[in-house]
């Protein structure tokens, strides 16, 4: 790990997404296999329903921090999510929790990378996938 640190504005430059729709507050740690991201849910976050952040929005966590692997890795082209296999979610998390989410290469095949997801809150594991992600050239 290089242990680069950015916070929203470095975020951008690695996902397509903007606010609202960034879920990801700061990178702690990215390279070509890794990424490590954190994310505080904000109260006035578009998923949140009752205080919580959903199923969706833990998936949209996860696929922005493979996003973050993904950019730094091909030199920031676009990706697309091709399947989502064994999503697991424990428990759901709550505004002002932070999560902690480690995207980790499991396999690289030309364009299509198969990612393997970690969300953490604290020390306890709430969530896990695992992405097919396609970079378009």
């Amino acid at each position: 790990m290089n242990g680069l640190i950015y916070m929203t504005s470095g975020i951008e430059n690695y996902i397509p997404q903007r606010p609202p729709f960034v879920f990801i507050d700061t990178v702690l740690t990215v390279d070509a296999e890794q990424a490590v991201t954190q994310f505080t849910i904000p109260a006035d976050c578009p998923l949140v329903v009752d205080g919580v952040l959903p199923l969706s929005g833990l998936m949209e966590n996860a696929a922005q921090t493979c996003a973050v692997r993904a950019g730094q890795s091909a030199g920031n082209k676009i990706g697309y999510i091709g399947a989502v296999k064994q999503l697991e979610a424990k428990r759901l998390p709550k505004v002002g929790e932070t999560l902690t989410t480690r995207a980790t290469l499991i396999q690289e095949v030309l364009n299509i990378s198969l990612v393997e997801c970690e969300t953490r809150i604290n020390d306890e594991g709430i969530a896990t996938a695992t992405l097919k992600l396609a970079i378009i050239e």
